[in-house]
């Protein structure tokens, strides 16, 4: 079982790198735990001081595991349930309390025979205080029960059974071992509900995946329609209009831009989720060029770009830089809007930020107010979907800073050339 949920574990795409990480460690943990007592069995009844030795060292594994499956458990659930940061890391602290008494007292009966002893013939027997190594990881798992029926609404029906078996069959592992002897519940109690709750977690998990590309796509369509303002159009073809009595030739360009401009809109529908930035920052330019068409409409843009060989999540740039123009710049008189976009590379992240100036702070009404509302909140989750990334806007009297940060995911020179 703690093979099969091992190599499992390790070939699974439908977990996230959080939950797979734990369920290797359960199951290195188990794999580790049932050879340790395979070798006390293989071992028992020998003379050799070697075996001993052996037997000895296989004994301290068996049972120190016990106490870190139950330990690793207690913060996996910790990690999905507990909010607060300062209550989270109080229960940590508790629990780690809990597996250093239990190491420490362990390391003890090494010496006093406290939990167990091997004798001449190096067979093991238990001794009198034997039910107190069990001592601390049951009040793990009895804490853990304390802190699943707390937050037991936060969690899906999925993980709810998930957990209930992960700690209720350990605990009646352990109930039976202290009474029985001969057969090592615990290892079977704690395999079982290894890889159930593994099976559990992974059919939770993929259910989440799919509610989540479902509400992906809801919010791209969202972000799409949204982006492509009527406003927008309206006021693009009357400048156009305009210049086809004034310039011929530069109504002709900007018919091209604005066409060009409405084809990538409608590519953003099949493209794939991140595309590199020089391409999103490729269409920009051509938003902010229509939008300034309008001489009297016209603003600056000047651009600080540090970095720009990494990818990004389409649909996610342009709403930003669209707030930025609708909302700031042109409440300013004419010329005197300013747009200013830079990159920065921070260590393994990239940071881009929008700033801009306005003349007056525009009020909006509740349906915009809710309009924008639900647009931030959109770019946020795809952000934090689709690449860990965050986003966050200040709003002072007169000017504006949007903060966009993502990691460095550098786009490859090859594909660079050919985008």
């Amino acid at each position: 079982i703690s093979v099969v949920g091992l190599i499992a574990a390790v070939i699974s795409s439908r977990i996230n790198r959080y939950v797979k990480s734990h369920f290797i460690e359960i199951f290195v943990f188990l794999f580790a735990y049932v050879y340790a007592d395979l070798g006390v069995l293989i071992l028992r009844g020998t003379s050799s001081a070697l075996n001993q030795n052996i037997i000895r060292f296989a004994l301290l594994c068996e049972y120190l595991f016990p106490c870190l499956l139950a330990y690793k458990t207690s913060i996996y659930l910790l990690e999905i349930t507990v909010k607060q940061e300062d209550v989270l890391k109080k229960l940590k602290w508790f629990y780690g309390v809990l597996l250093f008494l239990h190491i420490g007292l362990l390391v003890i009966a090494q010496f006093t025979g406290l939990y167990y002893y091997v004798d001449n013939n190096n067979y093991y027997q238990r001794s009198t205080f034997y039910p107190l190594s069990y001592l601390w990881a049951g009040i793990m798992l009895l804490s853990d029960i304390y802190v699943l029926m707390n937050n037991r609404f936060d969690l899906s029906s999925k993980q709810k059974l998930a957990f209930w078996t992960d700690l209720i069959l350990p605990l009646l592992g352990m109930l039976m071992q202290v009474q029985f002897y001969g057969i090592n519940y615990i290892v079977i109690s704690s395999a079982v509900a290894g890889i159930s709750m593994f099976v559990l977690i992974v059919m939770d998990q993929t259910e989440r995946n799919i509610k989540a590309e479902v509400e992906m796509e809801r919010i791209k369509s969202s972000l799409l329609l949204g982006q492509i303002s009527p406003h927008f159009i309206f006021n693009s073809l009357m400048t156009i209009q305009d210049l086809c009595y004034s310039d011929a030739n530069l109504a002709a360009k900007a018919i091209g831009d604005f066409s060009l401009y409405l084809r990538r809109n409608m590519e953003d529908l099949t493209s794939q989720e991140m595309i590199p930035f020089e391409k999103e920052l490729e269409f920009i330019r051509e938003y902010l060029k229509l939008e300034r068409l309008d001489q009297d409409r016209y603003f600056k843009v000047e651009y600080d770009l540090e970095v720009t060989d990494f990818l990004i999540p389409t649909l996610t740039f342009q709403p930003v830089v669209e707030n930025a123009v609708n909302y700031g710049a042109l409440t300013c008189p004419k010329g005197k809007g300013l747009i200013w976009i830079y990159t920065k590379l921070k260590g393994d992240n990239v940071e881009i930020r929008v700033w801009n100036n306005a003349d007056e702070i525009r009020s909006l009404t509740k349906g915009q107010k809710q309009h924008r509302s639900v647009a931030i909140e959109n770019l946020k989750t795809r952000l934090q979907y689709y690449c860990g990334g965050t986003f966050e806007i200040t709003v002072k009297e007169k000017e504006a800073t949007a903060i966009l940060r993502l990691p460095y995911l550098k786009v490859k020179q090859e594909e660079s050339c050919e985008q």
